[in-house]
């Protein structure tokens, strides 16, 4: 028999489901007129999350996209909503990722994940969880805070690209979102430098952010980043990523928005004052040379790189502009702050001569203040992201890590140089040149690793070890479109 069907007037059921949603409003509005932050941010945020939540369960796409979006922007948010750990925002995501992933995969899907890079991540990952019977380790809360930018992010960010966003649509989005976030972020960060610091940002600086942020009376724009550096060297990145594609195979227009973003970032980065980010220019420029196979060029890029960089290191020549100071200064070996991190390198050497499996995850910087206080660890601050990994999993691990960053630069240089596609080609040197850039920037700062650039970096290690199943639909697309204008003109 046929269900009866709803006696109810079609127009009242219409007018219920506004009177409820009505009532939802109003409850909503008298929550957030309480004034309180908490309540306020709870309230806007459950329908954001409610929505998202049915997104990522749906297709675990969605959930990497959000995951690299929230990325750029959630360590600012937390100026503004201190009371609510928002950090603990991208964990709610991948997990809820990672969660949609086991419901919605098909066993031919893990195919994919047979890359060298996958193996060795989860060999980096199972090592530091190992680590938990580290006798160096005090308190697993410490391991537990830490494990999760050290090692748990990467592994579940690189498989989720792997399986999801290996396409040429998807890594051409991928460029345009970070492209996208840093022009908006040197906005902000010009922003603070010429109109001047909200409420929020000046409460931050106030509690301890000026010590590193003001520096003889200059401000170090740090946009909605955690810091300055952070900032600084994702500007710098982006800006030499769109240098080189402003040389694309693209037309005029394209080339020449792709160069006024290259400006427009490269200023993002000057006014952070960071010095550090001015190493991903230098190798980005260096390996970009070499990878487009023109000893010409190379030759001529090198003779402009020693002219600029001569007039960095031997002259004084514009030091009035704090900006150019601060990146002289990166240049010389005998900077006092180079000394000091020099010093305490030599200090946490010595301490971890006798610890092959280092001090424990979680024993250096803000969690080994936090969890360690008056330790050797937590009083020196290791000023590099390979250093404090080093203190954290010792040699064993340091050596584990460094394996993989290895595999993926030694296979995306060859996989760079087979590409048959001029299109991913040069995107492709691009990637590469900035991967590396920020590889020997974190030598002297914590960067990799740090949200945005290491969600940045996640993704990154991915597409160059896959730059030749791109090439295949590149060049396709390539070969399609040649047929398709020949075809126009015969017509």
């Amino acid at each position: 028999m046929r269900p009866q069907t709803s006696s109810i007037n079609p127009n009242i059921r219409t007018l219920s489901i506004g009177f409820v949603l009505l009532l939802v409003g109003i409850l909503m509005a008298t929550l957030i007129a309480t004034g309180d932050p908490v309540i306020s941010t709870i309230v806007v945020s459950v329908p954001l999350i409610l929505g998202l939540s049915v997104l990522i369960f749906n297709n675990p796409y969605y959930g990497i996209i959000a995951y690299l979006n929230y990325s750029f922007f959630a360590n600012g948010l937390t100026r503004y909503i201190p009371a609510i750990p928002l950090g603990l925002g991208v964990d709610f995501i991948l997990l809820l990722t990672i969660f949609s992933l086991f419901i919605n995969i098909k066993w031919k899907d893990t195919a994919k994940l047979k890359q060298g890079i996958f193996y060795l991540t989860v060999l980096w990952t199972v090592y530091t969880i190992f680590l938990i019977v580290n006798p160096e380790l005090g308190t697993v809360k410490s391991l537990f805070y830490a494990i999760r930018g050290v090692s748990l992010y990467s592994v579940q960010v690189i498989p989720l690209v792997f399986l999801y966003m290996d396409s040429k649509k998807e890594f051409n989005n991928f460029l345009k979102l970070i492209i996208s976030w840093s022009i908006i972020s040197t906005v902000w960060g010009l922003k603070q430098i010429i109109i001047g610091t909200d409420a929020f940002e000046q409460r931050w600086l106030d509690d301890g952010g000026n010590i590193t942020h003001v520096l003889n009376g200059q401000l170090r724009a740090f946009s909605f980043y955690s810091d300055a550096g952070q900032f600084g060297a994702t500007m710098a990145f982006v800006s030499f990523l769109t240098f080189i594609l402003g040389f694309g195979p693209y037309k005029r227009k394209v080339r020449f928005t792709y160069l006024a973003i290259a400006f427009f970032t490269f200023i993002g980065f000057s006014i952070s004052g960071s010095r550090g980010p001015v190493f991903i220019l230098i190798f980005g420029f260096l390996f970009y040379l070499i990878l487009i196979k023109q000893f010409k060029t190379l030759i001529i890029g090198l003779v402009i790189g020693i002219i600029a960089f001569s007039f960095l290191r031997f002259t004084n020549i514009g030091s009035g502009n704090y900006q150019v100071f601060r990146i002289r200064t990166a240049l010389d070996p005998k900077e006092a702050s180079l000394m000091v991190r020099l010093q305490n390198q030599q200090v946490i050497s010595k301490y971890l001569e006798n610890k092959p499996f280092g001090a424990g995850i979680g024993s250096t910087d803000v969690f080994g203040i936090r969890f360690y206080p008056g330790s050797i660890l937590a009083t020196l601050p290791t000023d590099s992201w390979f250093v404090s990994i080093w203190a954290q999993s010792g040699i064993v691990g340091l050596v584990i890590h460094l394996l993989g960053l290895a595999y993926v630069l030694v296979a995306g240089f060859e996989k760079i140089y087979r590409l048959k596609s001029k299109d991913l080609r040069v995107k492709m040197i691009a990637l590469y040149g900035g991967f590396l850039g920020i590889i020997i920037a974190s030598l002297a700062n914590p960067i990799f690793g740090q949200a945005p650039m290491g969600a940045i970096m996640y993704i990154c290690m991915v597409y160059l070890t896959i730059a030749d199943k791109l090439d295949l639909e590149f060049v396709a697309d390539e070969k399609k479109e040649i047929e398709d204008n020949n075809l126009k003109i015969a017509a």
